[in-house]
């Protein structure tokens, strides 16, 4: 009876790491390095995690994009505003601007990257901080003094012609 325990434990674990080592074909590792390197990529967004409460899921199209040196967010917000804007059509976190304090470094497990970086609206000074797996996966931070931070979930983009 312990020898069927431990057998089928080791199968177990035969399973489990079989399923989490699925490699990431290098086309796509060596198109997300050039794409951060270049300053020039889009994270398609799926879902946001506001500081207080549950996942939402987006059925809208939302995105933030990084280009040269400008970074551009259309994005919405979910939680508490410490100051709200005088038009309600501004809601949410939207932004054309020029970047700055911008640093890209490879994870601790060179498996993606850790980007930071800062841009001033109309309304505030606003922070991103946001990683980007080697599979085109990311997660970022999205911070101010107005407002909670909320997180977002995305893709990075990958277009079919270059």
């Amino acid at each position: 009876m312990k020898a069927k325990l431990v057998y089928l434990e080791w199968i177990g674990l035969f399973f489990i790491v079989s399923c989490t080592t699925a490699k990431i074909p290098l086309e796509t590792i060596n198109e997300v390095t050039q794409r951060i390197q270049k300053k020039d990529f889009t994270i398609d967004v799926k879902y946001a995690n506001p500081t207080k409460g549950s996942q939402i899921y987006l059925t809208s199209e939302y995105d933030l994009r990084v280009k040269n040196d400008s970074a551009f967010a259309y994005l919405p917000y979910f939680g508490v505003a410490y100051s709200a804007p005088y038009n309600s059509s501004e809601g949410g976190i939207k932004f054309s601007e020029p970047m700055y304090d911008y640093v890209s470094v490879p994870n601790k497990k060179k498996d993606g990257w850790n980007i930071r970086f800062k841009v001033r609206s109309k309304i505030s000074e606003i922070t991103i901080l946001l990683e980007v797996f080697n599979n085109g996966s990311s997660s970022f931070t999205v911070s101010s003094y107005e407002r909670d931070a909320i997180r977002f979930n995305g893709e990075m983009k990958f277009d079919s012609t270059k």
